[in-house]
């Protein structure tokens, strides 16, 4: 229904319209107090929020009211059902769940196959747990649950140069690193020295190391506490993949650094892209 200007500006505010922002205000609260386990202040909480004192009052005391705040003197801390419905939602976030819209906005973005790749450390693999191939004739596919030594792919590179130094040296030093192509890289020094740079970069890529006819493209995804168990790969056939590196690779980092932080990755930054020309 459409208002004229006055009457917009003087009509008081629909529920509808309040409703939101108490609801922001709840979720702002409890995000505030879960960035500070120590506790905040009353104060110290207005400030934040920029809300008047009698707003935020209200608010703890409906969520001290139902056990989601504590107060402890002067100091608010998040109360034991805020940790229930923490530990209820990690429960529900599956990688899958939360890694499909993103892997079809990769494919979108960059016309191609794109893969979700995690880390068996006890084989020394990684296992394609999820594909979405591209819709072009001529394109790259590979079964769900196909696996791929760490050494020789895009983003088997990427998941070694975000593991424990320890392991990581560990398997470089006792790895089957045979040839799976002509241009696969099998000297362990200059494998460490691409895996240092990767860690550097933010990305990997590989360019027929694996397949002869396939370029490969991968950037790591992180969990909450910054581990690295799975990454994202967009795969192309070769000449297609070499033509458009640059434009891949920026895709692949930017998608895998968004799906990052939907898993709850809180880094200060990610890592920023820094492309050699198509070439890792």
């Amino acid at each position: 229904m459409q208002s004229s200007l006055a009457s917009v500006r003087f009509a008081a505010p629909r529920r509808s319209d309040v409703a939101p922002m108490a609801l922001e205000r709840v979720l702002r609260t409890l995000r505030l107090l879960a960035d500070e386990p120590d506790g905040l202040t009353l104060s110290q909480l207005m400030a934040q929020m920029e809300a008047p004192k009698t707003s935020v009052h209200s608010l703890l005391q409906g969520l001290a009211a139902a056990n989601y705040v504590q107060r402890h003197d002067s100091l608010y801390r998040l109360g034991p059902e805020s940790f229930v419905l923490g530990a209820a939602l990690v429960a529900a976030r599956s990688l899958t769940i939360v890694a499909t819209p993103y892997l079809r906005e990769a494919r979108a973005q960059s016309g191609e196959t794109v893969l979700l790749a995690v880390i068996d450390r006890i084989a020394g693999r990684l296992t394609y747990t999820q594909i979405l191939e591209s819709h072009k004739p001529v394109r790259y596919a590979v079964p769900v649950g196909t696996t791929r030594p760490l050494f020789a792919t895009s983003a088997g590179r990427v998941l070694l140069a975000f593991q424990d130094e320890g392991w990581r040296r560990e398997y470089l030093k006792t790895a089957d690193v045979r040839a799976m192509t002509d241009k696969s890289v099998t000297d362990r020094r200059q494998l460490a020295r691409i895996i240092e740079r990767i860690r550097t970069t933010g990305h990997g890529v590989t360019i027929g190391e694996v397949t002869p006819d396939v370029a490969g493209f991968a950037a790591p995804i992180f969990e909450p506490s910054g581990q690295v168990n799975a990454a994202l790969i967009i795969a192309a056939p070769l000449e297609r993949g070499r033509a458009v590196a640059e434009r891949l690779t920026g895709i692949v980092i930017q998608i895998a650094a968004q799906l990052s932080q939907a898993l709850g990755y809180r880094a200060e930054s990610l890592p920023t892209p820094q492309l050699l020309n198509g070439k890792q």
